[in-house]
């Protein structure tokens, strides 16, 4: 597998093939012609792109991933066929969810995520202090992630470790919004859920929505690629067409996968961040391919750290181990 990404993002584009290569053309212009080899994925971010079945089927044999979306949400993907066979798992989560063995996994996707937000703003307490800054503030934010993670163990219930999470967060951000540069314009984390009040988000924000565009798309393969069933989660409730499960393996590596490098980012490339609110293709497309190469390019692979999530949880629901949440050391 290859880790370009292809976009497609002009009204009009044929996807098909032309001696075992992938051709993007509009009209009678060639816009590119890439080998399965090179790619990682071919995302579609427009309506009006048709594609062809000697397409569909080149993507499938070599595992490229083939993703439409709306704005910067995946609304549907390719699956191969064999996919449709692997019910076990499915069931064994549906068992667990029933029993009431919902908890202890919903308190681990959260002793993760905590414990790597924690991470990212030691780092920068860490890095700050070298260069002689006051990390009075970022100290003080970081205790109060700290003290939210111990509360963890005590919760008797999803709703009270969201509860956690959310006072987590708002540290957090918090924290993270006096380590951005204050032209980005970013004081809080906006989500489709708690929309800005004044209409469109920063660039900042918008940026994240892309990189956990981006980590959803990984995390969704990950559960396919294990056999889980990616709508029936622990930490996220089941509804219709959320894939819950998707979410609560997100959790762990949204601090580590997508927050720390945008933060990298927007301290020493602003204009690439700020460019989300002018040019929106080109910029989605940088932040798209930054993301996915900090997260291929990491030592160890957090597409490797996230497979191996997930089969962890399969184990879990075996019986094999218990789950436990990925850590990160740094």
């Amino acid at each position: 597998m290859g880790t370009k990404v292809a976009l497609v993002d002009q009204y009009g584009a044929f996807l098909g093939v032309k001696q075992g290569r992938f051709v993007l053309k509009v009209g009678k212009d060639t816009k590119w012609e890439l080998s399965p080899v090179e790619l990682d994925s071919i995302i579609i971010v427009t309506e009006g792109v048709s594609l062809s079945a000697a397409a569909l089927s080149l993507a499938s044999r070599f595992g490229v991933d083939l993703v439409f979306m709306r704005g910067d949400k995946p609304i549907a993907r390719l699956i191969p066929y064999k996919y449709g066979t692997l019910m076990r798992n499915w069931a064994l989560q549906l068992k667990l969810h029933e029993s009431g063995g919902s908890l202890s996994l919903a308190r681990c996707f959260l002793e993760g995520k905590l414990h790597n937000q924690r991470m990212v703003l030691l780092e920068y307490c860490r890095r700050l202090r070298g260069s002689g800054k006051d990390v009075g503030f970022l100290e003080r934010k970081l205790d109060e992630v700290t003290s939210r993670l111990s509360e963890l163990e005590r919760a008797d219930g999803v709703e009270a470790l969201l509860s956690i999470e959310a006072h987590a967060a708002k540290s957090y951000w918090e924290a993270v919004a006096r380590i951005l540069p204050e032209d980005l314009g970013f004081d809080h984390r906006y989500t489709r859920s708690n929309p800005p009040p004044e209409g469109e988000p920063d660039p900042f924000n918008l940026a994240l929505n892309v990189g956990y565009a981006l980590l959803r798309k990984e995390v969704w393969r990950a559960v396919f690629l294990a056999g889980l069933n990616p709508y029936l989660g622990f930490l996220h409730k089941p509804r219709g067409s959320r894939p819950a499960l998707v979410l609560d393996l997100m959790e762990e590596f949204r601090p580590i996968s997508v927050d720390r490098p945008l933060i990298g980012l927007a301290r020493t490339d602003k204009k690439t961040i700020l460019d989300l609110k002018k040019s929106k293709d080109n910029a989605y497309r940088v932040v798209w391919s930054h993301v996915l190469k900090y997260m291929r390019e990491s030592k160890p692979s957090h597409v490797e750290l996230i497979n191996s999530q997930a089969r962890k949880l399969v184990l879990h629901l075996q019986g094999v181990q218990s789950y436990t949440p990925y850590r990160s050391r740094w």
